[in-house]
C-alpha cells in the first residue's frame, strides 16, 4: 500500500471512530506512553509517526530554530501546514506532553499551545532505580487520573487488564511480522500501519502473515541484510526504499517501529494475577532494557543484542548482517553515542554506516551514493 492510499484510509477511519463518540489522542511516538491506559479510558491513541520534508520543517521555524530534531520540526510543520493527506490531525481531541527527549517535549507543548489542544501531562524518569519506579507509579496514577477525568467514568482494572491482553497478542504478532523473510521496505509497511491502527489490525495482520509465508524469498539472496538501528523510518521517508535500490534489504527494525516497541510484552501470566494492573506497566517500564529514554546500560544491552542478532543470522544463512544508524538531524538523544556504537560494533566484525540526515530533498543524491558505498564494503 502506497503511503497516500495508507492516509486517505486512515483518515476515513478517524472519522468513522470520532463519529461514533470516540475521541483521539495523539502524542510523538516513543515507547513509554502506556496506550493500554488510553484504551482502556475509551480513546483511541494516534502516533505521530509521519516523516516531513522542506516545507513541513520550514513551517516550524517560527517557534523553534533551525537546529532542533526535524521529526520535531515536520511533526509542528503538519499541524501548522495541514497538507491535503493529513488533513485527519483536525480529528485529534488531545495531545499528550512528554519528555522522551528535549525536542518532544518543545514540540508537544508548541502544537497544543498554538494549535489549541487541550494537553494531557505524562513524564517519565531517565533512570531506573527504587525511587524512579515509585515516580513512575505516581505518573502513571496522575495519567489515569487526567483519562478519567476527561472521560467522565473510572478505568476499572477488568478493562484495563483486557486493554493489556490485547496488546499483547498484538505486539507478538509484530514480532512474528518482523522476522519475516521480506523486502524491508514491505515489511515496514505493514507494520506502521499496523502501529497506526493499533490491535484493531490484528486479524488482517494474521492473514497477510499467512500469505507472505507462502512466498518464496529466492529474489532477496542476492541482497546484503542490513540491521536498521537508531530513529525510525517514519511514514513518507524514502530511507528503505534507498538502501534497496542500492543492493541492500533491512532484514531487521531494531527502532521504535520494530523491537523497542513488539520487545515490551507483559507476562501473561502476571495479567491474570491479582496484582494491581499499574505495577504490571512499571514492571514492563522497569524491564524495557533497549529503550533508548533511559540511562542506565541501554547501550551495552543494545550492542549485545546486535552482536547476538548478527551471530545467529550468520550461523542461519552464512552472511554478516551490516548495520545503518539512522540519526535524524539534530537528534542529539542518538547522535551523540553513535562514534561509540559504531567503535564498539566494528571491533567484533560488523561494519556500521553512521547516516545523518533531515527530510531535505536536496540531500537524496548525497545519501544514496553513501549507502552505495557503504552496501559494497560488505562482503558475504
Amino acid at each position: 500500500m502506497a503511503d497516500a492510499d495508507l492516509l486517505s484510509e486512515f483518515s476515513l477511519f478517524l472519522k468513522e471512530i470520532r463519529a461514533g463518540g470516540t475521541k483521539i489522542i495523539a502524542y510523538l511516538a516513543h515507547d513509554n506512553i502506556p496506550e493500554e491506559l488510553i484504551d482502556a479510558a475509551g480513546f483511541f491513541p494516534l502516533r505521530m509517526m509521519f516523516g516531513g520534508n522542506d516545507e513541513l520543517m520550514d513551517a516550524s521555524h517560527e517557534y523553534l530554530p533551525a537546529s532542533t530534531c526535524s521529526f520535531a520540526q515536520s511533526s509542528i510543520g503538519l499541524f501548522s501546514l495541514k497538507p491535503n493527506l493529513y488533513q485527519f490531525l483536525d480529528q485529534v481531541d488531545y495531545f499528550i506532553v512528554s519528555n522522551h527527549c528535549v525536542s518532544d517535549i518543545c514540540a508537544s507543548e508548541i502544537i497544543s499551545k498554538y494549535y489549541d489542544i487541550p494537553r494531557i501531562d505524562f513524564y517519565v524518569s531517565y533512570t531506573k532505580n527504587v525511587n524512579s519506579l515509585k515516580y513512575f507509579k505516581l505518573e502513571l496514577l496522575d495519567f489515569k487520573n487526567q483519562l478519567e477525568e476527561l472521560s467522565g467514568q473510572k478505568i476499572n482494572d477488568h478493562d484495563l487488564i483486557s486493554s493489556m491482553q490485547k496488546y499483547n497478542e498484538y505486539k507478538i504478532i509484530l514480532k512474528e511480522i518482523n522476522e519475516l523473510e521480506i523486502l524491508g521496505s514491505e515489511k515496514l509497511k505493514i507494520i506502521q500501519k499496523a502501529m497506526l491502527y493499533g490491535p484493531r489490525s490484528i486479524e488482517e495482520l494474521k492473514e497477510e502473515i499467512q500469505i507472505l509465508k507462502k512466498e518464496p524469498s529466492n529474489h532477496l539472496k542476492n541482497l546484503k541484510p542490513i540491521l536498521l538501528t537508531g530513529c525510525s523510518a517514519f511514514i513518507g521517508d524514502p530511507l528503505i526504499d534507498w538502501i534497496e535500490e542500492g543492493g541492500g534489504n533491512v532484514v531487521f527494525f531494531d527502532t521504535w517501529i520494530g523491537n523497542h516497541y513488539y520487545s515490551q510484552i507483559i507476562d501473561e501470566k502476571k495479567i491474570n494475577s491479582s496484582e494491581d494492573p499499574l505495577d504490571l506497566l512499571v514492571t514492563r517500564f522497569k524491564d524495557n532494557i533497549y529503550g533508548d529514554h533511559t540511562v542506565t546500560q541501554f547501550l551495552g544491552n543494545k550492542i549485545a543484542f546486535m552482536e547476538d542478532f548478527n551471530r545467529k543470522y550468520e550461523e542461519k544463512t552464512g552472511k554478516k548482517v551490516g548495520v545503518i544508524n539512522h540519526i535524524i538531524k539534530f537528534c542529539d538523544h542518538m547522535s551523540l553515542m553513535s562514534p561509540f556504537l559504531k567503535e564498539r560494533l566494528q571491533e567484533i566484525g560488523i561494519q556500521v554506516l553512521n547516516l545523518e540526515k533531515d527530510y531535505s530533498r536536496a540531500n537524496r543524491g548525497q545519501l544514496s551514493t553513501r549507502i552505495e558505498a557503504f552496501l559494497e564494503m560488505i562482503k558475504n
